[in-house]
């Protein structure tokens, strides 16, 4: 049963992204997509039809002959009819690679199905958690959302935030000659406890040594790598092994919490998660900590009650010098964490925006329930509410500032009071862009990977908010409350039509919006340099 959900979520993406990014006819309950490499066509049921592409299917699907006539396609052949289409379009390189990252998602999918949560946590650090690690199925335009190629079966189990994965850190003192790093503020990286063991593990000539946390994976990794041998044989590195109270993985993976420490960890891990190997570049880290940096100092002029940003603090590798390229593979970036002894509750959107497996609402409609009736009245203020604290505070920084925020579902968070958005965070500095003409960079280096032209900067805002996260967002209003998507992108429309500044104007008047094409961008193996698509603006066909 397990696998059978996780194919059909996967046969919902796949399509939902043929469509977005090459085109599809959808006539009365049906779609049709040519398919020029098999002189034919798919057809499928039309389930649920989606103002913003979030469409919904039968589980049936159609192979539509050049004669006319339908036969029927299981699930295998259809990822090789899309992977055949593709190729026409890509070479014919990247099919073999395609279809077992594809084969890959569905199985750590319907492994992830497989396992009993447990009860919903009440406390506020279990909330946070829950939302983190409820991620099943992932992203609704991915082709391979859950795909992690160099994880064993039994480091899944270990390590994977969907089955629940807690765990220990590793670390390594490093000579302090060996370590480069840049701090933005100066809150503490290492728990207390973790310094003080790791000095009675040392010897006193190692007295100037400095931590390391290390994904415990990734510990083990690095100490098969011939640079990493050589280092620990001269003692300029050394292997602590676990140390410290166990952390949870977050829905990145890569990114572990623990609950009682106010930082967190975005750690390199050397394992290809979705589109690429997650390590961190040094030029990723820079692009962090100077984005972070000048947030630092622009957000002591911003008047946004309930929009905060999670700092990345600074960041500490292995300098390039000595290790070339291996320093992704130790650099760490340190994030605030401001929710030790507090009663916030934070949850990650792409959380609460997942499919049930039931059938039933996402939790993000539990929410708005909370706060009232679900009638169309009551989720268009609550919807009111959110964009209050997200969307307009977003505009205002970039066209104050010229800060554009990567403020996708799974980099935003949202803590309700009674069902209703009181806060909202924004996370991962990494994916900052700077506008160089407009923004305030004093202190920010000339040769910073922060700075963008003004264009992009602009075209990352309207995707990653607008129509990722919001167009996720407003479906799942829309679908699951008597509210409807059209008549939400219309609440949109009518806010942003009270936003100052030529940037809100063009959200209502631009009639397309970008999209990453993420199908295209897998097959042809582009996933740090994604293409782009253009998709219908639904605020652009509302009305006011």
């Amino acid at each position: 049963m397990n696998e059978v959900l996780a194919r059909a979520a996967a046969r919902q993406r796949l399509l939902n992204a043929l469509v977005r990014e090459t085109g599809g006819a959808l006539a009365d309950d049906w779609l049709r997509i040519p398919l020029h490499a098999a002189d034919g066509a798919l057809v499928v049921r039309v389930r649920y039809r989606s103002e913003f592409g979030h469409h919904a299917y039968g589980d049936e699907l159609f192979r539509e002959l050049a004669d006319g006539d339908r036969v029927p396609v299981g699930h295998d052949e259809f990822v090789k009819l899309i992977a055949d289409e593709l190729a026409q379009r890509c070479g014919t390189g990247g099919t073999a690679a395609f279809l077992g990252q594809v084969a890959n998602s569905v199985e750590r999918a319907a492994r992830y199905l497989a396992r009993d949560p447990g009860p919903r946590p009440t406390d506020s650090p279990g909330i946070t958690r829950f939302a983190e690690q409820s991620l099943l199925l992932g992203h609704p335009f991915h082709p391979t959302p859950k795909s992690a190629e160099g994880f064993s079966d039994h480091e899944l189990d270990c390590y994977a935030p969907e089955l629940g994965a807690w765990f220990q850190l590793h670390y390594l003192a490093l000579a302090a000659d060996l370590v480069v790093e840049d701090r933005v503020t100066d809150e503490p990286w290492i728990p207390a406890e973790v310094e003080e063991k790791a000095r009675t593990a040392l010897r006193t000539d190692q007295a100037d040594h400095v931590l390391l946390p290390v994904h415990p994976w990734q510990a083990a990794h690095l100490e098969r790598q011939p640079e990493v041998e050589a280092l620990i044989d001269s003692g300029r590195l050394v292997p602590l092994g676990p140390l410290g109270k166990a952390v949870y993985a977050t829905s990145s993976v890569r990114t572990v919490c623990d609950p009682g420490f106010a930082t967190a960890w975005k750690l390199p891990l050397h394992v290809r998660i979705t589109n690429f190997v997650r390590n961190n570049p040094v030029e990723h880290a820079r692009r962090a900590v100077d984005a972070s940096r000048l947030v630092a100092g622009a957000a002591s002029r911003w008047r946004h009650d309930g929009f905060e940003v999670l700092l990345e603090t600074g960041y500490r590798t292995v300098d390039p010098a000595v290790v070339g390229p291996l320093a992704a593979d130790f650099s760490v970036l340190f994030r605030r964490h401001p929710f030790v002894e507090s009663t916030a509750a934070p949850q990650v959107l792409a959380g609460l925006l997942e499919d049930r497996l039931d059938g039933g609402p996402p939790a993000l409609v539990e929410l708005v329930a909370q706060a009232g009736p679900l009638t169309f009245e009551h989720v268009a203020e609550w919807l009111r509410a959110y964009l209050g604290i997200s969307l307009g505070p977003l505009l205002a920084v970039f066209t104050d500032d010229g800060i554009s925020f990567e403020a996708h579902v799974q980099n935003s968070l949202l803590h309700t009071e009674n069902g209703w958005p009181k806060r909202f965070f924004v996370r991962d500095m990494e994916g900052t862009s700077v506008s160089r003409e407009r923004a305030r960079l004093a202190g920010v280096p000339l040769d910073s990977p922060v700075r963008y032209d003004d264009a992009e900067a602009w075209m990352r805002l309207r995707y990653h908010f607008v129509t990722n996260h919001l167009g996720h967002l407003v479906h799942v209003l829309g679908r699951y409350t008597p509210a409807g998507e059209r008549r939400l992108w219309a609440v949109v429309r009518k806010f942003l039509r009270a936003c100052p500044g030529r940037y809100a104007a063009e959200l209502v008047e631009s009639p397309v919006l970008p999209a990453k094409a993420n199908l295209i961008s897998r097959f042809a193996e582009r996933g740090e340099r994604p293409l782009y698509v253009d998709v219908r603006n639904p605020m652009c066909e509302v009305n006011p």
